[in-house]
Order: C-alpha cells, then sequence, then structure tokens
C-alpha cells in the first residue's frame, strides 16, 4: 500500500507538533494512504529510501512504496537574538544528505505537502524555498497574532475545488515570503485590513514532482476546519497523483 509520510516535530513552544503531525497522518489516511510519522529531518536519509545514513546514494533515494512527503515542521537555525533562549534545545542545521534526500525524492516524481511552519524550515538551505515554491525571509517576512483569517480562492485547481470563498478561520497569515516565480497561486489573505494580499495556498513544480502549499494549520482547530481539511486533502490526492478531479 502507498504511504504518505509526515515530518513534524521542532520548537514546540509556538507550535503543538505532538497533536498536529497525528492530525495530518490521520488526513492522509482518510485519503487512502497509510501514514508514517518522523520526527527528525535526518530520518528521512533512511525513511525515504530504506537506507541507513552511510549508505545512502542518490540512486537509491527512490521509494515507490511512499507516495508523498508532508513536511509539518519547525526546523531552523534560531539566529536573531530571541530565539536565545531555545537555541540550544531546538536549532537545527540541516545536513547535506538530508537536503539530498527530500531534493531527489521529489524531483523524481513523487509528491511533497508543505503544512504551516514548512515555509519556515530548514533556512540554511537556500534550495528548499525553490523545492517548496516558496520560503521565509528573516529579513522581511512576518506574520501578526493567532487571529480571524479570510482567504480569498483566487484561481480554479484542483487543490481548491469545492472549498468555499473567502475561507474563514482563525490562523496565522504568513507575509512577504520568498515566493518562486513558477509557483501558482491559488489562495490570499491580508494580514491586516491595510495589507497587500499575500499568498496563502500554492501548487508548484520541481523536477518531475508536483508541491502544494498551505499557510494554514496552525493548531488541530484549524486542521479540523471544513475548508482547511479539504484543501490538504486533495493536495495529498493531487501530489500524490492519486484519483482526483482535473
Amino acid at each position: 500500500m502507498s504511504r504518505a509520510v509526515v515530518l513534524t516535530g521542532g520548537a514546540d513552544y509556538a507550535h503543538d507538533f505532538s497533536s498536529t503531525g497525528p492530525e495530518l497522518a490521520a488526513i492522509a489516511e482518510e485519503v487512502g494512504l497509510t501514514p508514517v510519522l518522523v520526527n527528525h529531518p535526518d530520518e528521512l536519509i533512511e525513511v525515504l529510501g530504506s537506507l541507513t545514513t552511510e549508505s545512502a546514494t542518490p540512486a537509491a533515494l527512490d521509494s515507490p512504496s511512499v507516495d508523498v512527503l508532508i513536511v509539518n515542521a519547525l526546523r531552523w537555525r534560531m539566529l536573531a537574538d530571541r530565539h536565545a533562549q531555545w537555541r540550544e534545545t531546538w536549532a537545527y542545521t540541516t545536513r547535506a544528505e538530508t537536503r539530498q534526500a527530500i531534493a531527489h525524492f521529489v524531483a523524481n516524481g513523487n509528491g511533497l505537502v508543505g503544512n504551516h511552519t514548512a515555509s519556515i524550515c530548514f533556512d540554511d538551505w537556500p534550495e528548499w524555498g525553490c523545492v517548496l515554491g516558496g520560503a521565509w525571509d528573516w529579513d522581511r517576512s512576518g506574520h501578526p497574532p493567532l487571529g480571524p483569517v479570510s482567504a480569498r480562492i483566487t484561481a480554479n485547481h484542483p487543490i481548491v475545488d469545492g472549498v468555499s470563498s473567502p475561507l474563514v478561520l482563525d490562523d496565522e497569515v504568513y507575509g512577504d515570503l520568498n515566493i518562486e516565480p513558477g509557483a501558482h497561486i491559488l489562495a490570499v489573505a491580508k494580514r491586516t485590513p491595510a495589507d497587500l494580499d499575500q499568498p496563502v495556498v500554492w501548487a508548484h513544480a520541481y523536477g518531475s514532482g508536483r508541491v502544494a502549499y498551505c499557510c494554514f494549520g496552525h493548531d488541530v482547530r484549524s486542521l479540523r476546519q471544513s475548508g482547511v481539511r479539504r484543501i490538504l486533502h486533495q493536495s495529498i490526492q493531487w501530489t500524490a497523483r492519486n484519483p482526483i478531479n482535473e
């Protein structure tokens, strides 16, 4: 049976990954994939290719039994002074083998779904933004506190098919991300009434792989909001190339 690998975890002072990870695993199961929870990025070296870290090679990193990688994690260097109190516990630098495992997996035709903090992950890996379709910029990106959000669907696509517009929920809008030119923006929202529209849902291609990102999913309540859950269901199906209205 096809599997979905759910990468979850990281700095937990602002995000309850112990709850959102299993919830995303349940969403993957709802669309017919067997979920596998992974709690550290470096475990992907083995999980995506059934390898040990010592034997990882590009040719062996393909794993036809895994259809999609779901990234629900917050692993980054924590260089800013405001993160100093958590740095010793949570700071992370991405291993070359981990980068290779992820990039090779997606580029060779597999799926990637980024949830919420995925755009902040791996800030020492410049290509991560190319893989995901967009990434946090520590010089300009930001978000307001958790609160009311109204997102507008802006395109026709299987990922947002049947999702009501506006999509109203309590969550965070990440803004001023570095968005890849080829990313297909599917929904936008504002951080404040005076803000410009910020991309919050998009589809993307990396090599032969399909990629989807949803800015929402800060907590379980958000993941259980009907519109967000539909977006994630359809993101998993579309990236995994499972039957879906296309």
